[in-house]
């Protein structure tokens, strides 16, 4: 499934705009390997033209972290900065090898913590809200055992968020807090779904808001349990 959306056709996925907004989107190619396009609500005039197309974020500045875009309407209200630096700090290491393995202390340091307390809590929740993995392992190359962490799949931690009840079956934070998603936000939001989700797409946009979900939940669950490695 699509862990993560790809920034650079954000353009073309842009074409698909909720027909409440009563809007149009215009998206061109030309010749010189730039796409452009704009978006025109009420009369209001969005130009998505680059700023500076010879000071581009460039393939040379490899290896990226990915962050899947469309938890932007979320990710900011699951998470308090402390965790959120550690979830990104922790996203930068595990880009290359889908692991990494720093110590508490290195982690206070990098991140310029007063206290390995703050460490600890901060990871706790990033666990328990399906952000990382955690196992204790030897290291072999250091001769240690140190926590090792990976980032799970993107699903799992929207399937842990729902069960624990830190977003709703529209991905948006609660409880109690009416959320008002970006038009950015949402429309990468409705990308996901309707890729992830494909055919079941259908049954989750014909549910209620309060069924969604649990149509979420059962999909997920299902998706998940089908990768598992025998």
């Amino acid at each position: 499934m699509f862990g993560a959306i790809n920034i650079r056709f954000f353009a073309i996925f842009k074409t698909q705009v909720n027909p409440l907004h009563s809007a149009m989107l215009i998206v061109h190619r030309g010749t010189s390997n730039r796409t452009t396009s704009s978006f025109c609500a009420e009369g209001f005039l969005i130009s998505r033209d680059i700023i500076d197309p010879a000071n581009k974020y460039s393939e040379a500045s490899k290896p990226f972290a990915e962050i899947p875009a469309w938890w932007s309407g979320f990710l900011f209200h699951v998470l308090n900065p402390r965790q959120l630096s550690l979830y990104v700090y922790l996203s930068l290491l595990t880009s290359r090898t889908g692991i990494c393995h720093p110590t508490t202390k290195q982690i206070r340091q990098d991140l310029g913590l007063s206290s390995l307390t703050i460490v600890f809590d901060a990871m706790a929740v990033l666990e328990q809200f399906g952000f990382i993995l955690r196992k204790r392992r030897n290291i072999e190359e250091l001769n240690s055992r140190r926590n090792v962490y990976q980032r799970p799949a993107c699903e799992f931690t929207i399937l842990r968020l729902l069960e624990i009840g830190k977003i709703d079956g529209l991905l948006r934070p609660t409880p109690g807090f009416v959320n008002e998603m970006s038009d950015e936000s949402r429309e990468l939001k409705e990308v996901w779904l309707r890729h992830a989700m494909s055919n079941g797409y259908a049954r989750y946009d014909a549910a209620s808001d309060d069924e969604k979900r649990t149509v979420l939940i059962d999909f997920l669950t299902t998706d998940l349990s089908g990768r598992a490695i025998a």
